[in-house]
């Protein structure tokens, strides 16, 4: 079960100069009905992708998977975990049931952690941590999934033709309608495939910025919401430390 959270970047509402909070995420799964909206809009790169060979690895167990995720130690100072989104295959609580992400609903998945349920494809083993900043205006999410067969490309293409689907968006939030300009690009010479995206609201201070990297069958995602100029940059590299702790534990 991939718990997901909604961000918690501070910001100015446009109209109302008041302080807008996230709206409540529904406890959603990586499953394979998930996301129709999503699966659906795939397109040829998902087909391309499916008929591809995933390289062989080690598949890891959920626990060693949150071994691999990068500690506080790694993170900006004052950052604390989130107990209620740290998971891993073998943690999940009884109460946490697997549902879909409506198709409605897709774009702003990718303003909640845990957004590779977007992808629709189910996971074999996983692990995700999030961490909050003291005044709750930053917020720092993980996660690596492993794969089986080809999905990992698959989910890669689907990640990254419901990003280009999602280039403007908005959603309600305490009864306003809040605005978002998503830009997707890809990261050149990281991993076997990786991409980026950055989303900007004029209704909030800062941004964000999505990384997912494929190593081989497994798909490391990163999220970095920030209040400050720099839009969550740090994401990249956190999602290429994990890489590279990954690439040395398979």
């Amino acid at each position: 079960m991939h718990n997901p959270r909604s961000l918690l970047r501070l910001g100015l509402a446009a109209a109302a100069a008041a302080l807008i909070a996230g709206c409540s995420a529904a406890s959603s799964g990586s499953s394979a009905g998930s996301a129709a909206g999503a699966g659906s809009s795939a397109g040829a790169g998902s087909s391309a992708a499916a008929s591809a060979v995933a390289p062989s690895v080690t598949s890891l167990s959920g626990s060693r998977l949150a071994g691999i995720l990068l500690p506080a130690s790694s993170l900006p100072g004052g950052f604390k975990v989130d107990p209620s989104t740290t998971r891993n295959t073998g943690s999940e609580l009884p109460s946490d049931t697997a549902q879909s992400v409506p198709a409605s609903q897709v774009c702003q998945a990718f303003t909640q952690t845990a957004y590779i349920r977007t992808a629709g494809i189910a996971t074999s083993d996983f692990a995700q941590s999030d961490y909050v900043s003291a005044d709750q205006s930053q917020e720092i999410a993980q996660e690596i999934d492993v794969f089986t067969g080809t999905d990992a490309q698959k989910a890669m293409a689907t990640l990254w033709t419901t990003l280009g689907n999602c280039s403007t968006f908005s959603y309600q939030s305490n009864g306003t309608a809040v605005s978002n300009h998503l830009t997707r690009s890809h990261l050149p010479g990281v991993g076997d495939d990786a991409l980026k995206a950055v989303i900007v609201s004029p209704a909030f201070n800062g941004g964000e910025t999505l990384v997912a990297i494929r190593v081989g069958s497994q798909v490391i995602t990163t999220l970095y919401s920030s209040s400050g100029n720099d839009l969550g940059s740090a994401a990249i590299g956190y999602a290429e430390q994990i890489a590279q702790r990954l690439g040395a534990a398979s």
